[in-house]
């Protein structure tokens, strides 16, 4: 997406598996990536970040064919697909991945611990799963265009990327699976020449001396709904798939696309911390609202 819009930005490089020290202050205990940082907002999930983009950089746009079809290749392609070849890829590489990252990858499915022996002889059964949705996907170009909506690029194809890069990423013995689609092949490589704009690396505390020194966008308030959410409700908001750790704030935006909390940390004072609506779960903040 930055690559497209032909943007500057700074990268922080952070653990891939916990803790996450330097990211929870930002973030209020949501630990998956992407996230990004403007000043003290704090974006969460590609899908949220994707309309930041948007909103702040119009042109080019990243939205060929519609939010439409980018949203529901992104139900297709970071739903259960995603989870069928990530079980896949960890299986195929578990004699490789350290202990470490198997018990991470447990507890941010919610299981007590990792069965190696268990996810090793899943593989079969995953990979029969990951092929007929490999060959959906090749289907989309048999027309021979070149990006999912025709001749322009845009989210859904970055949404449909992802999972392939994830595949050839993780050695030649998984990337196998591609081999039977080569346009498949041609399109992650144009995908891939399309680059990620201008970044240079910036560490944790820079990162978070922006956020301190910094103070959240005004809200964007909250909409009449059905569910019966105000603004300055003490809420929790938690990811409905895996690692579903909840961030604990008070609700100041809520609408059609997204949900908005501000909440205090000792290390970066106020922040606004912005989830999508599809994917999270808002409830009451219990321990908040009994503090209150």
């Amino acid at each position: 997406m930055l690559g497209l819009k032909r943007l500057a930005w700074s990268g922080v490089e952070i653990p891939s598996t916990l803790p996450k020290p330097d990211l929870v202050p930002l973030t209020g205990g949501y630990r998956k990536t992407p996230v990004m940082q403007i000043g003290a907002d704090i974006y969460c999930d590609t899908r949220r970040i994707a309309e930041e983009l948007e909103r702040c950089w119009p042109e080019p746009s990243i939205m060929a064919g519609g939010r439409g079809l980018a949203n529901v290749m992104s139900a297709f392609a970071e739903g259960p697909s995603f989870w069928t070849l990530a079980v896949y890829v960890m299986g195929a590489n578990a004699d490789v991945m350290p202990a470490s990252f198997h018990e991470d990858r447990a507890r941010m499915r919610g299981a007590a611990g990792a069965d190696i022996k268990r996810i090793k002889a899943s593989v079969p059964r995953h990979l029969e799963q990951l092929r007929p949705r490999l060959a959906w996907m090749a289907d989309l170009f048999r027309d021979g265009r070149p990006f999912v909506a025709g001749d322009r690029p845009g989210l859904a194809d970055f949404t449909l990327y992802h999972p392939l890069w994830f595949i050839r990423v993780n050695g030649p013995g998984v990337a196998r699976v591609l081999e039977p689609h080569p346009a498949l092949i041609a399109f992650m490589d144009r995908i891939a020449a399309i680059g990620h704009g201008e970044m240079r690396a910036m560490s944790a505390e820079a990162a978070l001396d922006a956020a301190r020194e910094a103070m959240p966008e005004p809200p964007a308030g909250v909409m009449a709904n059905a569910e019966g959410w105000r603004e300055g409700d003490l809420v929790e908001v938690t990811p409905t798939d895996y690692g579903r750790e909840p961030v604990a704030g008070m609700l100041r935006g809520y609408g059609p696309e997204g949900i908005t909390l501000v909440r205090e940390d000792d290390r970066v004072g106020e922040v606004a911390v912005h989830f999508p609506r599809v994917g999270f779960a808002i409830r009451h903040a219990r321990a908040l609202c009994d503090a209150a």
